[in-house]
């Protein structure tokens, strides 16, 4: 299940249980029957199974649409015409509906899984029908601010939703309400693993909203140090949680806008004087009112001569953590051992930074809770045995891990080859294949992607 979905599914279908109430129409059950058809037209194939399994994780089976004809034809969703002419709906209402049909489109065009068989153009097109839907029927004529306002807020997501090389970047935009709190902090507790990350997170909470409620009441508190030092191995969620503490912070009042700038030392030095600090202050401007992530910070400094340039990047970003430390936040990550010895390299850094999170690797059972969670991502069922070969698989990965190991990066390559290996034994059997055979992962499957060259 994504959190993203669930959240916006929520909100559509609390403001479907409101209309219901004052009308009497089945207002969800239509809103239901829409998704069906945006996923039918998005879809370039396998729409119906995409809508089961939708149906099964976020409706708990309540409506399901086997044996009924519904056409994939877009037009505006009747749930949302219902909820737009409602006299008794919100101004934010029908927004509610159209930004789950936007994040809905943009998780399936982000899942590496999905976005080869979604097409993003008609996501996109989709919503913006029912942007002019809800424009039209609003009573007053946008002002020309909002008209721009609003038309810069569709090409924005679509650039981002399209990427680069079929890359998706999924980042909130502005069509979107933004998550409360407590939505943030589900989406964090929901992550595999990382209990003491989890605590460290709400631990700094509790003392900014402390901080807070003591300027309330007129208290002279020194100002706090929020940068912070992400340590552990790859694939390990290092991103992932400086991404939600970035939307965490806008909520609390820290920062003014909550985005996540991430760079690693080639999107910060350059290779001639002077070009550097440029290239590093770009970064950083980019960043301003979020949080700027830099990956692999101890390749700054370590090892380097006196003719590099990756101190230059570090002076420019100590001062500019000086200069506008009401409104930048600057986590490094990396190594363990690296990285301590790149904050003790410099005086600067050792004063700035006195917050550290360890990300511990992830044990065995939460490797299989990872790869488990890749299946459900694609509906797909374990067969006889698949769950102890699983458990001996992860335990002897884990004994063994190597200086290159990768945590979730690791297993998320077994799974590709998992399913790569499925595919070459259903091949041979696709004319009498069931659908429970085809939607299920054998132990043979996991053995083969073991011994799959380059595999875990």
């Amino acid at each position: 299940m994504d959190i993203d979905v669930k959240n916006a599914l929520n909100n559509a279908i609390g403001v479907c249980k409101s209309i219901e109430k004052g009308n009497g129409l089945p207002v969800t059950r239509h809103f239901a029957m829409d998704i069906y058809k945006f996923i039918g037209l998005i879809s370039i194939a396998h729409s119906k199974e995409r809508y089961d399994y939708f149906n099964k994780i976020y409706f708990n089976g309540k409506f399901p649409v086997d044996g009924e004809k519904i056409d994939h034809i877009k037009g505006v969703p009747e749930s949302l015409k219902i909820i737009t002419n409602n006299d008794g709906a919100k101004n934010q209402d029908p927004k509610k509906i159209i930004s789950f049909f936007l994040i809905l489109g943009r998780y399936y065009a982000s899942n590496k899984h999905d976005r080869e068989d979604v097409n993003i153009e008609a996501v996109m097109e989709q919503v913006r029908l029912m942007q002019d839907w809800v424009k039209d029927k609003e009573a007053a004529p946008p002002s020309e601010n909002q008209m721009q306002t609003e038309q810069g807020t569709t090409e924005t997501s679509i650039e981002k939703v399209v990427g680069n090389e079929g890359e998706v970047d999924i980042e909130q935009n502005n069509s979107v309400p933004e998550e409360s709190l407590d939505e943030l902090l589900e989406k964090l507790n929901s992550l595999i693993g990382l209990d003491a990350v989890k605590q460290e997170v709400q631990q700094i909470i509790n003392l900014i909203k402390v901080q807070k409620k003591g300027e309330e009441f007129g208290a002279k508190l020194p100002p706090l140090s929020l940068h912070l030092v992400f340590f552990g191995n790859p694939g390990t969620g290092k991103t992932t949680v400086a991404r939600l503490l970035a939307k965490i912070y806008k909520c609390l009042g820290v920062l003014s806008s909550g985005q996540l700038v991430e760079v690693d030392r080639g999107g910060l030095v350059a290779g001639y004087v002077g070009q550097t600090a440029i290239k590093t202050q770009e970064a950083i401007d980019k960043a301003m009112g979020g949080i700027l992530f830099i990956d692999e910070a101890y390749s700054l400094t370590h090892g380097k001569g006196e003719t590099d340039f990756g101190q230059e990047a570090v002076d420019t970003i100590l001062k500019a953590m000086e200069d506008h430390r009401d409104d930048l936040i600057v986590i490094v990550a990396g190594y363990p051992d690296l990285m301590k010895e790149f904050i003790a390299s410099n005086p600067g850094l050792k004063s700035r930074f006195n917050q550290f999170i360890n990300f511990e690797d992830y044990s065995p059972d939460e490797l299989k809770q990872i790869f488990k969670l890749q299946c459900s991502g694609q509906a797909l069922s374990l067969g006889e045995g698949c769950e102890d070969y699983l458990k001996e698989h992860f335990s002897e990965i884990y004994a063994n891990r190597s200086g290159d190991y990768a945590n979730g990066r690791d297993v998320r390559n077994y799974f590709e080859k998992v399913i790569k290996a499925r595919a070459n034994r259903l091949a041979a059997v696709l004319d009498t294949v069931t659908r429970e055979e085809y939607m299920m992962i054998t132990v043979d499957d996991l053995e083969e992607a073991a011994n799959m060259k380059g595999s875990i």
